[in-house]
């Protein structure tokens, strides 16, 4: 097997962790990729992911066959079913799956698990969407993932916007310079914009992300799926709901996994206990557990706090 050193995707940013998980699934569709592995290793601004292919690689192929990957992406079912996910009443959103199962597209499906449960759904009578999507206002979850893959997508990218390979390469490799006219999704803690602390109002400031890094953690989405649990109330892998808060929880591992193995482990249900026992996290080969919260800064805006180390150690 090659490995890669993904210097770009850090364990300690929210998004930074979705990336990486993004990269392993893409890349089990990709031809030479398929059966890739993940870890993490320590570096000197901290963990950051390994990609492990079955086969001899390079930085370059990686790049350019996620680059290619997403050419089609825009076309692809679960992005276009609909514009928002919140907008969907428990019926419709049952139907539409129960479509795509009969059919046979199990890969599409399985993004309708990750977008929501159609046996939960809040007080205007709507499906309660995955805490991953936090869109508001104008901001349309599946409509602007769509336009950022479309965007990924062209072959010739219009004024002051990088090509694709060179949007991985930053994404991967780093450093991310936020240069991208590309909303967050409140997925990076770092491009909140708080009005109080901003020199002007916020929606005049113009976005600053890193757009491959955005659609790589959104592709990470199918190994966090919802179901309803207790009292009625959405669950999801990976994330502890207390009341109305969700925090996301993510562990650090050193040993290369399968994506299998990684679905295993976010499942864990340890992983969302407030104290983990040394013991457990060693009998899983984890060695640390992240968190990270969403919180609500004001009555619209939501977003992931800066991740808080919860368990192990880092290095």
């Amino acid at each position: 097997m090659t490995s890669i050193e993904l210097t770009g995707l850090k364990a300690d940013i929210p998004m930074g962790a979705m990336a990486a998980i993004g990269v392993l699934r893409i890349c089990q569709r990709m031809p030479g990729f398929t059966g890739s592995k993940l870890a993490w290793e320590a570096g000197g601004g901290g963990d950051h992911a390994v990609l492990w292919t079955p086969g001899e690689t390079t930085t370059e192929a990686l790049g350019q066959a996620l680059a290619e990957d997403v050419k089609k992406a825009a076309e692809r079912d679960e992005l276009n079913w609909e514009e928002q996910i919140k907008t969907q009443t428990p019926v419709q959103f049952r139907a539409r799956a129960e479509a795509l199962l009969k059919a046979g597209e199990w890969e599409t499906a399985e993004w309708f698990t990750a977008f929501a449960s159609e046996l939960v759904c809040g007080r205007d009578e709507k499906v309660d969407a995955t805490p991953f999507d936090m869109s508001v206002a104008r901001q349309k979850f599946l409509a602007d993932a769509r336009k950022l893959a479309a965007g990924l997508g062209e072959d010739m990218p219009g004024r002051n916007v990088k090509p694709a390979a060179e949007s991985y390469r930053e994404a991967l490799f780093g450093p991310w310079k936020y240069e991208d006219d590309q909303h967050s999704l409140g997925w990076d803690p770092s491009t909140m914009k708080l009005g109080a602390f901003t020199y002007k109002a916020p929606t005049s400031m113009a976005n600053a992300g890193v757009r491959a890094a955005v659609w790589l953690a959104f592709e990470s989405l199918p190994l966090f799926p919802c179901f309803a649990g207790p009292r009625g109330k959405l669950e999801v892998r990976a994330f502890r709901h207390d009341r109305r808060d969700f925090t996301l929880c993510w562990p650090v591992w050193r040993q290369a996994i399968s994506i299998e193995t990684l679905g295993t482990l976010l499942g864990w249900e340890g992983l969302v206990k407030d104290t983990i026992p040394a013991t457990e996290l060693a009998a899983r080969g984890v060695t640390a557990v992240y968190r990270s919260e969403r919180f609500k800064p004001n009555k619209y805006l939501s977003s992931f706090r800066a991740a808080e180390l919860a368990a192990g150690a880092v290095g």
